[in-house]
């Protein structure tokens, strides 16, 4: 005669309809088998409906509990692949190049620059400006100004700079900042930094970006009416810089109108700058 343990075994085993693991499965089990054997030990009398009736009541609850469970994470997951597909659809509707591929021609060339044109509202603006002006030196600890002018012209779609006119630009700042190292080194009496500054200095007046990127300038010196070029005044620059002529270099500075106090730190704040807090 088969063993009645067995056969509440089987009968619960059969129940199990819940499509798990081995061990879900025998967890499920061992608490049905449990529960039913403690009403057994306490005395109460248990008939095939009252074990039948638990067994379907904590399956059922389990069965509800593991839907919801795997309905969540269904969720969840189309969820998350919705907003990555999303993202990654906004982010590349949003980029804009700034290279573009493309030079000007003729008569464009003399207004505009050389090289490429570059799209100033870029994503990647930032990174492609540091990249074409990256060889263009300023003085140690003045990472600042560099910055300042990098990010000088208007950030907007609508607007293009040629690369022969951004490291124009830049090469006339970087200028200026080593105008002001020499100052900041003959302040404080510092020879060999003053010197380094008058070197690159005197490098400079030869860069290409200063030499073939110089226009005549559309107004007279104020004080000689002399009539010079954009880059005119590096060269006296760099000349007052050898010479150790310090009001010759901040003269220089002072009618390059090119130097702003932004990228003029030290000689902005200098009494014998004729412009020293001047906005």
């Amino acid at each position: 005669m088969r063993d009645p343990d067995d056969n509440l075994d089987a009968l619960l085993r059969s129940a199990l309809g819940t499509q798990g693991t081995a061990a879900e499965e025998e967890h499920i089990f061992s608490d049905v088998w449990s529960r039913v054997q403690t009403s057994i030990d306490d005395g109460v009398t248990t008939s095939d409906d009252i074990v039948q009736e638990r067994r379907l009541s904590l399956i059922g609850d389990r069965e509800v509990a593991a839907r919801r469970r795997r309905r969540a994470t269904r969720l969840a997951s189309a969820a998350l692949a919705i907003a990555v597909a999303g993202g990654g659809t906004a982010v590349a509707a949003e980029f804009i190049s700034t290279r573009t591929g493309e030079e000007l021609t003729g008569w464009e060339i003399e207004a505009g620059g050389t090289g490429e044109v570059l799209n100033m509202g870029g994503t990647d603006r930032a990174q492609v400006f540091d990249e074409v002006t990256a060889d263009i030196p300023f003085p140690p600890g003045y990472e600042e100004q560099r910055t300042y002018a990098l990010e000088f012209h208007p950030s907007e779609p609508d607007h293009a700079i040629t690369e022969g006119t951004l490291r124009s630009w830049m090469a006339r700042n970087a200028v200026c900042t080593w105008a002001d190292a020499w100052v900041a080194a003959d302040n404080v009496g510092d020879v060999t930094a003053r010197t380094a500054a008058a070197t690159t200095l005197a490098e400079a007046v030869s860069w290409e970006d200063i030499r073939a990127n110089d226009r005549p300038d559309a107004m007279d010196h104020p004080t000689t009416g002399e009539r010079r070029s954009y880059n005119g005044w590096i060269p006296p620059l760099a000349a007052a810089a050898e010479a150790g002529d310090r009001a010759g270099v901040l003269d220089a500075v002072a009618y390059s109108a090119a130097c702003s106090h932004e990228v003029l730190p030290v000689i902005d704040t200098v009494p014998d700058y004729i412009w020293a807090g001047t906005r």
